[in-house]
Parts: C-alpha cells; sequence; structure tokens
C-alpha cells in the first residue's frame, strides 16, 4: 500500500506547477518528494536528510521516485514560493483512490457521515526570526513572538486510533494587514477545500467552543459548502433557554448503565435560537455525563448544539461522534509532534510560504502512514516484531540506508522476517 501511494504522490506532484523561470538544474517535483520523504522516514532534520542523501540515492530513486536534490539551503529556496493551496489535489487523489479500494465504508458513521474534526496546532514559533506572513505575541519581557498556525482537519471515527488528514489551512497575517489572523477566518477558509476533496461525502464537522457562532454556522451552511456540524457550547443564549427548560422539566432525557459502575445520562432539547445576532439559525441541544455509581460524582460531561435531529435513538451515537473531536489532538498533533515527525521544528521558515510547506507535506506524509498502518498487512507484522513504531522507524531508516531495495513494502516483509537476506552458507 505504501509504495502504491508514494506514486500517487509522485504522480500529482509531477503536476505542481513551477514558480521558477528558465533552465533549473533541480526538478520540483523532486524537492517536493525529498520533503515528503524526509517526512516518510522520519529524519531528524532537512540537514540530515540532505547529508544521507548521497548513500540513499538508489533507494531515494527507487521507492521516492527522486532523481537529484539540492543542498539544505537551496531546497529551502525552491520550495519557500510553492502556494499551499498545490498540495489540495494530492490529498484529493488518495481519498479517490480510498473510495475505490472501499477503505472508506468502514470510516462512516452516522447515517454514512464522514466525522471531519477541526483544530489548530502551532507549528512554528521564534524570537528571532519572522516574516511578513508571520503572527505576533508580544510577550511580558517586552519580546516579539512569531510564530505560524495551521488550522487541520481529520476524518476520524469513535472505533479507530487512525485517522486520515484531509487538508490544512495556515493561519498567518494575511497580505496587507497588520492585524493577527484567526482561527475563526481559517477555518471559513478551509471548508470550501473540505468540500472541494471530499465533493460526494456527507460531511459531519467537529468543532470545538470556539466556533459556536453564526458566521461559522452560515459558511457550514452555505450552498456550496453543505455540512452538517457537532459544536461544543460552553456559553451563550442557547444555555440560557435550556436553563429555563430545566426549570420548567421540559427537556428530553434518557439514561442507560453502560456497566456495573457507569451511568450514562443524555439531556437534549430541539428549535433553539442561537443567539440575538442570528436569530434566524435555529439548533439543537445535546448535553451528556457520565456518572460514577462507584464514587458517587460525574467523571465526564459535555455540550453540544448540532443541526442534526435528536431522538432517543441517537443522541448516544451523537454524543459519541462529538466526542471523537479530541481524535484531531490526540491521534493527530500530539503524534506529529511526539512520534519523530517533529511538526514543532523548524525545518525551514524562508520569506514566503515554506514553514506552511513542510507542515502541509509532513500532513500528507502522515497521511500516507495512517493508511499504510491501517490496511497493510506487512506493516502490520513488521510493527509486532519491532514492538514499538521508534523502533520500526529505526530499523525502516538503517534498511533504507544499507540495503538496496526496490520497495518500502520489501522493507517491511524484511522487518517482519518474511523474506531473509541473510546469506546462505554451504
Amino acid at each position: 500500500m505504501y509504495d502504491k501511494l508514494v506514486e500517487i504522490v509522485s504522480k500529482e506532484f509531477h503536476q505542481v506547477p513551477d514558480h521558477r523561470k528558465g533552465h533549473t538544474e533541480y526538478l520540483l517535483h523532486d524537492c517536493l518528494m525529498g520533503a515528503f520523504a524526509m517526512f516518510g522516514l522520519k529524519d531528524p532534520s532537512l540537514l540530515s536528510f540532505i547529508d544521507n542523501a548521497i548513500h540513499r540515492k538508489d533507494n531515494l530513486e527507487q521507492v521516492f521516485k527522486i532523481s537529484k536534490l539540492p543542498t539544505d539551503n537551496g531546497m529551502r529556496k525552491i520550495l519557500d514560493a510553492v502556494q499551499p493551496s498545490v498540495f489540495q489535489p494530492t490529498f484529493k487523489t488518495i481519498f479517490e483512490h480510498l473510495e475505490r479500494l472501499k477503505i472508506l465504508e468502514s470510516r462512516r458513521y452516522l447515517d454514512q457521515h464522514l466525522l471531519v474534526s477541526v483544530d489548530a496546532t502551532g507549528t512554528f514559533s521564534s524570537n528571532k526570526i519572522g516574516c511578513s506572513q508571520c503572527l505576533t505575541k508580544k510577550r511580558k519581557n517586552g519580546t516579539i513572538e512569531h510564530h505560524h498556525q495551521l488550522l487541520a482537519a481529520s476524518v476520524v471515527h469513535p472505533n479507530f486510533k487512525t485517522v486520515f488528514p484531509v487538508f490544512g489551512e495556515a493561519i498567518t497575517r494575511q497580505d496587507g494587514s497588520k492585524k493577527n489572523d484567526c482561527e475563526r477566518k481559517a477555518c471559513k477558509r478551509l471548508f470550501p477545500h473540505l468540500r472541494s476533496i471530499l465533493p460526494k461525502e456527507k460531511i459531519l464537522i467537529l468543532l470545538d467552543a470556539l466556533y459556536a457562532d453564526g458566521p461559522t454556522i452560515k459558511a457550514l451552511q452555505a450552498q456550496d459548502i453543505q455540512m452538517d456540524y457537532i459544536i461544543v457550547i460552553k456559553e451563550g443564549y442557547v444555555l440560557e433557554q435550556v436553563k429555563q427548560l430545566r426549570k420548567k422539566d421540559s427537556l428530553h432525557q434518557c439514561q442507560y448503565q453502560k456497566n456495573e459502575k457507569t451511568l450514562c445520562r443524555y439531556r437534549w432539547a430541539s428549535n433553539l435560537i442561537l443567539n440575538g445576532a442570528n436569530q434566524d439559525i435555529i439548533v439543537n441541544y445535546l448535553e451528556y455525563e457520565e456518572y460514577d455509581l462507584e464514587k458517587d460524582k460525574v467523571v465526564y460531561s459535555n455540550k453540544w448544539i448540532t443541526n442534526l435531529t435528536l431522538t432517543k435513538s441517537n443522541v448516544s451515537s451523537i454524543a459519541t461522534a462529538g466526542r471523537a473531536r479530541w481524535k484531531i489532538e490526540n491521534e493527530t498533533f500530539n503524534t506529529l509532534k511526539n512520534q519523530d515527525y517533529n511538526l514543532e521544528h523548524n525545518y525551514g521558515h524562508g520569506k514566503f510560504y515554506l514553514s506552511t510547506v513542510f507542515a502541509l507535506i509532513m500532513l500528507l506524509a502522515f497521511f500516507v502512514d495512517q493508511i499504510t498502518r491501517a490496511v497493510d498487512e506487512s506493516f502490520e507484522q513488521a510493527l509486532k516484531e519491532a514492538k514499538t513504531l521508534r523502533d520500526l522507524r529505526q530499523k525502516v531508516r538503517v534498511l533504507f540506508d544499507f540495503i538496496p531495495t526496490i520497495s518500502m513494502n520489501l522493507i517491511y516483509q524484511i522487518i517482519a522476517r518474511q523474506v531473509n537476506i541473510r546469506p546462505q552458507l554451504e
């Protein structure tokens, strides 16, 4: 599976228009695939990847379709002017491939929706390096911190640990603006990308309480977007209406015992006004509690607004979907930061888009890894043999550096001891 996905990425990268004029010694495709290979192999830095490239030349050409790479600074200079939007078709093509293989079927939930969780994370921070797109923050000691953030979206499912990234939108200072960008504005820019990548899917967007506002909901319900939503709510007019309904004992409710010690409680209401400024937006409200019978206390609770119809038969599934929002943090951002992708490492900042370009290529490499982990038997056997992901990645790098190989799948088979590379002694 990994090799087929790399083939798709390589083919799409060949379609990216080169922003340079005249004769070029290094192909833009090779620089893009070089960044992808760096994240695929989990090299700790771009310099380390370039230093090792000479020893990996044949394998980089065979597995990642790379013919020639510049220096690390040369590669940064070439990638700096690449527009982040050029990566959207690659994500779309991979999802089309998953659909043809029927891999997405098991990922659908709640009346065949794809649950897409959206949240933001930091990708770069420095007190010394900055660019025209950097967000800025003044610290108490007077220093100015420059930073970038990425608003990312992943297909999640309550029953799967793996996630499928859909795309990311940079939260950066917009051209000509003196004010920082914000997550809400980036979210409105991200929604059309998500719809373009998943044009035929029923999408259920999962958002935190920051987005429980009229402009976000209107953007979701726009004619060319049409996405359902479950959004955490912590304050506002909806909760005031719920308070009044609670006094009248007018909230719908049900409960069931999950196990010997846990009681699950649901309360909901329909047709509530979002707020005074958006009286035309009508939402439904759901709250959920997990009550520990032994400790005699609530151990988890949450509240959401949604456009989905709430009934006794579906509130449990909707609450479960709402809770899956955390997978964008736990299974996406935490993995990218703490499991050898090094999301917050400065691979290169540049003057234009370099920081965002690296973040999106990393997200793409992570996407390929997640699909491979979800469906590739050779990878699964290699992971069992290696015991941990970190040890598996180390073994992959060692074999990639020293053993001529025709594919990544062969490396997985070697690690899984399905292929013997030891010399036969007579």
